[in-house]
């Protein structure tokens, strides 16, 4: 099977339709992309303690959800069709490890470009249960294979969030992203996801992904040590 060719029309149709579990699973991805967005600018102490701040945060964006008829809106028009027909061709491609889709081909310029806007968008389709899991792990891998400094701390806090997600395959997808984003400061949610982990595979993923991780954590201390 040949894949369609991927273009970026900005004619793409966007579909208009939401289900309140959608703008539920949008309030929900708004609240934490705000707090990710506050890591990228904050110590390692500071990111830990962003995290215990997601419960206010969440009920500060539902408030303004209740208060406006619109929503929030992050992304340009521009910016959202380019994003939607990343996802609709990545619904027309087969998902294969190692082989090249519509996600891995533009998705890493979308957000190099505008990664403020593009990733509560990002983060709300991962989380949405209308998104198919391949290609929500498909987003969650190649977000680890990213290695922009400035977006790097909001990328981890994904990761770590969709660790939680109740699909087993997505959990996989985080886990793998993780491995790829290769920052050690992931092992504490990676333990905890691991024993918590209902399906075996997943979990077997998991501990691989921490045992890669505690090997660079190892190696890091020890060229420390060395200076």
């Amino acid at each position: 099977m040949t894949r369609q060719e991927f273009t970026a029309d900005t004619s793409i149709a966007v579909p208009t339709t939401e289900t309140r579990g959608e703008i539920g699973g949008l309030v929900r991805s708004m609240a934490g992309i705000i707090l990710g967005l506050r890591l990228a600018a904050a110590s390692t102490d500071g990111i830990r303690q962003c995290f215990l701040e997601q419960s206010s945060a969440t009920q500060l964006i539902a408030g303004t959800f209740s208060q406006s008829s619109t929503g929030i809106r992050e992304m340009t028009p521009e910016t959202k069709a380019k994003f939607d027909a990343i996802l609709d061709a990545a619904r027309r491609d087969i998902i294969e490890d190692g082989m090249p889709n519509a996600i891995t081909e533009h998705l890493p310029g979308l957000i190099e470009r505008d990664f403020n806007a593009v990733m509560p968008a990002l983060l709300s389709m991962i989380e949405g249960a209308s998104t198919p899991p391949a290609i929500a792990a498909e987003l969650l891998k190649e977000l680890g294979k990213e290695r922009s400094t400035v977006s790097h701390a909001g990328r981890l806090w994904v990761l770590e969030r969709a660790l939680s997600i109740s699909s087993p395959f997505i959990r996989d997808g985080a886990g793998l992203g993780l491995a790829r984003l290769a920052d050690p400061s992931a092992i504490p949610y990676l333990r905890r996801a691991a024993e918590d982990e209902p399906n075996a595979q997943t979990r077997a993923d998991l501990q691989l992904v921490i045992n890669e991780l505690e090997e660079i954590s190892a190696d890091g201390a020890l060229v420390a040590s060395r200076h």
